[in-house]
């Protein structure tokens, strides 16, 4: 839960918003407008986590650290998950490979092996 702690003025609306307005913002392509505003997203909620979390600035880095470690795994078990339900509904290799903007082949290499 992100709220506002009166430094960082990080609350979920707000960052709801950024995200919003980085995901509307038609300039930049999509997947790295996508990205962008995920990034961003993440960031934020890393560090109302941390600054949740101590007071340190050292430990809040190395605990905006270890948040984010745990959402790229847990990203990562996530994809697999959708690949497989992909394939599992029918979707060829080149239909995961454009929707991980990767070829075919990459992509069955990355989730068979």
């Amino acid at each position: 839960m992100l709220e506002h702690d009166g430094q960082q003025g990080v609350t979920a609306p707000h960052a709801a918003r950024v995200l919003g307005a980085a995901l509307a913002d038609q300039s930049v392509p999509v997947d790295d407008r996508d990205g962008a505003a995920v990034a961003q997203f993440l960031r934020m909620a890393a560090d109302a986590w941390a600054t949740a979390k101590t007071e340190e600035s050292t430990d809040r880095a190395l605990e905006r650290m270890r948040l984010l470690r745990l959402l790229e795994r847990g990203a990562g078990v996530a994809l697999h998950d959708a690949v497989e339900d992909a394939r599992g509904s029918g979707a060829s290799w080149a239909g995961v490979g454009w929707a991980l903007n990767a070829s075919r082949q990459s992509a069955y290499e990355r989730f068979t092996g």
